[in-house]
Formats: C-alpha cells, structure tokens, sequence
C-alpha cells in the first residue's frame, strides 16, 4: 500500500459529524462510551428508543456523508435516537480493535441509560453490516442484552471469499483481519451461529458486488430458523438506501424504517 493511499485512509478515519445541512448543531453531541467516541443525533430519545449505526467503509474509512444522511433519516423517522459507533480501524487497528470497541461502547451506554432492553436496535452497513452481525453473535454468547432487532444493509459476512471483483476488499480483508484466519466466525459471522439472533432485517441490490453475501445469510438464517425479512431491490446497487437514489433508495429506506419502528415501538 503505498504512503498516500495510508494517509488518505488515516484521514478519513477521524470521527466526523453530521453536516448542518443534516442535522443542526444543537441536535449533536459527542460522549465517550468505555474510551470509545460516539456521536449522537437527538440524544434525549434515548432512553425511549435508540438506533446504533455501524458504518461501512470496507473496515478502512470512516463514516461518510451519505451514511449521516441516512442515519438521520431513518431515525427520525422511526422515532429514535441515533448513535454512531466510531469503532477503529485498520491498518492502524486490525481485528479485533472493532469488535472490542462495539462491545466497549454497547455496554458503557447501557451503564449510563442510553441503551434500554427493548428499546435499540443495532444496524450495520457493507462492513459495518458484517460487524453489527459478528457483535450480535457474541452478545447471545455471552447472554447480554440483546437489540430489539438487526437492520443489515449489503453486510460483508464472509472475508473468506476471494472472488470479489473489487481489489480493494481482497486488500481490507487481509488488512482487517491480520493474523486470524479469516473463518473465524467474528471475521465472518456467516459461518457463525445465526439461531440465536434477534429478528434480522436484510436490504440488498441485485447488483450489489457483496449480494452473494447477502443472499447466502438470508438461506443461512432461514435453515437455522431464525427471524428475518430479506429485500434485494432488481437493478439496485451497493447500499441502495444510504448510496442509492430514486426509487430504489425510497423503497430501501422505507423497509428500514418500518422495520426500526415495529421493533422500537411495536
């Protein structure tokens, strides 16, 4: 990897805010939860209902603008607060920087009552989406508090697989994973136990480069009987509802709302 490709991917790695134009100012805090940054938007919902928000980014960047958007979107729209988890990254932090950070920062919001049982839900985009579901695997291991629900977006699930046409995965792959080998399950939680996970909700193009992924999740969790409604939207890409526009990104968002809402408020 060259020296300015690393610092372009350091860079981008510094926890950002929502624009204005997104979310006002006095809409936004920043705390620290077990040493790990979280920003929040409408943070006095919390305690009546929580959206946690793992970003994408290959596990190499940070949260982008369009993931702000999102976020915001589909909180406010389903009522709740919304918290972003900027978990680390490599190549600085490898595995298992993020997990260790997710779990730290879970448990310290539920210490100060920012998280209730019952009332958040853990989301996760391409990466992110991959990391929301290895974390909620480990919770039921461990019998902590469990979202109400997992909202998925194109989540890489499987670091195993080595035909992905993107290089740069092949590239994230071995730089997330470092020594570990790759089918672990908190790598790839695909090849972990989907049985006992709160109702998922999986939203995914037919063109996404990661919906191979997504599809052999939805056949996982139904031979494990677990709950999930699966969306693959014809024709739309990778991350249809934060990346996408038109009619595809409606019909993505509108699925992730109901979903928030009935898990939040149902």
């Amino acid at each position: 990897m060259s020296l300015v490709r690393t610092l372009r991917i350091l860079a981008s790695q510094r926890p950002s805010r929502p624009a204005r134009a997104v979310a006002a100012a006095s809409r936004v805090t920043r705390q620290r939860a077990e040493h790990v940054p979280v920003t929040w938007i409408d943070r006095e919902l919390a305690p009546a209902a929580t959206i946690v928000h793992l970003h994408g980014g290959s596990y190499l960047y940070g949260e982008s603008r369009n993931c702000w958007a999102w976020l915001e979107e589909v909180a406010r729209r389903s009522g709740a607060a919304a918290a972003m988890i900027h978990y680390r990254l490599p190549p600085r932090h490898p595995f298992p920087a993020a997990v260790e950070d997710v779990l730290g920062a879970l448990d310290g919001l539920a210490a100060q009552s920012h998280l209730r049982p019952g009332r958040w839900v853990l989301s996760g985009d391409s990466a992110g989406g991959g990391l929301a579901l290895a974390v909620a695997q480990l919770l039921a291991e461990r019998g902590a508090d469990a979202p109400a629900a997992l909202l998925l977006e194109s989540p890489w699930a499987d670091l195993t697989r080595e035909d992905h046409a993107d290089q740069e995965l092949q590239v994230a792959a071995r730089l997330y994973a470092g020594a570990v080998p790759r089918d672990d399950p908190r790598l790839s939680p695909l090849l972990g136990d989907l049985g006992a996970l709160p109702p998922v909700h999986l939203v995914t193009g037919s063109q996404d480069e990661l919906v191979e992924d997504s599809r052999a999740l939805a056949a996982a969790l139904t031979a494990a009987g677990a709950a999930h409604h699966h969306l693959e939207i014809p024709g739309a890409g990778h991350d249809p509802a934060v990346n996408g526009t038109g009619p595809a990104a409606q019909e993505a968002r509108r699925f992730q709302i109901a979903a928030a809402h009935g898990a939040l408020h149902g």
